[in-house]
């Protein structure tokens, strides 16, 4: 089956912003802010689908405290390709094991990939730091954060009355940082149209 091709519409989920809650300090690095690895899985699920990409590892060095890992990223319905990252944690310590260092080598590996998706995009850039009230992210130009209209929010809109259809529209055009799928729109304007006809 041929790859689909990644679409500007993905580009924008990928990028869209996250709550303050998602991010944290750097564990090591406390001038550094990090997201946290379930809210890039979460991501990446929406925009790929769960259980439609991968990450293809291999350990590049292994010493008696140090695992060193290398991932690439594969897509099962997109033709998408991202360069080869690096992940790395330390795998003895205070409540430390073995798996618990293999598992955040993956993790760190896993958020490169992901920044090269711009997810995070505004934490890579400097804009968000944790324990501040200066992050730019909240601030910024809503032009640039898009907020896109969930399958369950369409399918609400898609079983209501011509008003919460319309008003649907309204809401999700762009104008004011809130969109939804062009699939959505069109079905949306379908049913508008078959009621007004009716």
């Amino acid at each position: 089956m041929e790859k689909k091709k990644f679409t500007n519409e993905m580009r924008e989920r990928c990028r869209a912003k996250f709550p303050d809650k998602a991010y944290k300090k750097h564990p090591t690095k406390t001038f550094l802010t990090t997201l946290k690895a379930m809210y890039v899985t979460e991501r990446l699920n929406d925009v790929f689908g769960i259980g439609r990409w991968t990450i293809h590892t291999e350990v590049i060095e292994r010493t008696n405290d140090y695992i060193l890992l290398q991932g690439e990223f594969e897509s099962m319905d997109y033709d998408v390709t991202v360069a080869k990252q690096f992940g790395g944690h330390c795998t003895t310590g205070k409540n430390t094991e073995i798996a618990d260092g293999y598992k955040s080598a993956f993790t760190d590996c896993m958020s490169k990939i992901a920044s090269y998706f711009e997810i995070g995009i505004e934490m890579f850039k400097g804009n968000i730091v944790v324990g501040t009230s200066s992050n730019t992210e909240s601030k910024k130009d809503d032009k640039n954060v898009i907020d896109w209209l969930s399958e369950g929010q369409f399918n609400k809109a898609f079983n209501s009355d011509k008003i919460g259809i319309e008003a649907t529209l309204k809401a999700y055009s762009f104008n004011n940082g809130k969109a939804m799928k062009k699939d959505f729109k069109t079905k949306l304007e379908a049913k508008l149209k078959e009621l007004n006809n009716g």
